[in-house]
């Protein structure tokens, strides 16, 4: 069960959906001004940041897992202290990419919010 959760988390969060390379890769031509263009980008780049640690983190604490699961004893409070970690690994990085997500909206016009994402 543990593993079908970091399964369906590593699926989840593989990168695409929480990615900012698309608002990178068209900041400079939607914003006008330069400063916030690169304020924008450097929030970018945050983003990869935050998805880096959160993956390293995942990679890690799967390995733990299978660790955890060759032992014959292992409690089901082991099993629930594991899965509390899982859990707050993924909703700090959740709070992270939402957090970078309101510094770049706040940064930007509605318009250029809206070119950027394509619409």
């Amino acid at each position: 069960m543990i593993i079908a959760a970091i399964g369906a988390i590593a699926f989840l969060f593989g990168g695409g959906i929480f990615s900012f390379d698309y608002i990178r890769d068209i900041a400079d031509e939607v914003i006008k001004d330069k400063d916030r263009a690169k304020q924008v980008i450097s929030i970018t780049k945050q983003a990869d940041e935050a998805y880096e640690t959160f993956a390293e983190n995942l990679d890690e604490l799967s390995k733990q897992l299978v660790q955890m699961n060759k032992n014959y004893d292992l409690t089901r409070e082991e099993i629930d202290t594991f899965s509390g970690k899982v859990k707050e690994n993924r909703m700090a990085f959740l709070n992270k990419y939402v957090d970078l997500r309101f510094q770049v909206k706040d940064l930007v016009t509605a318009e250029e919010w809206q070119a950027m994402h394509g619409q």
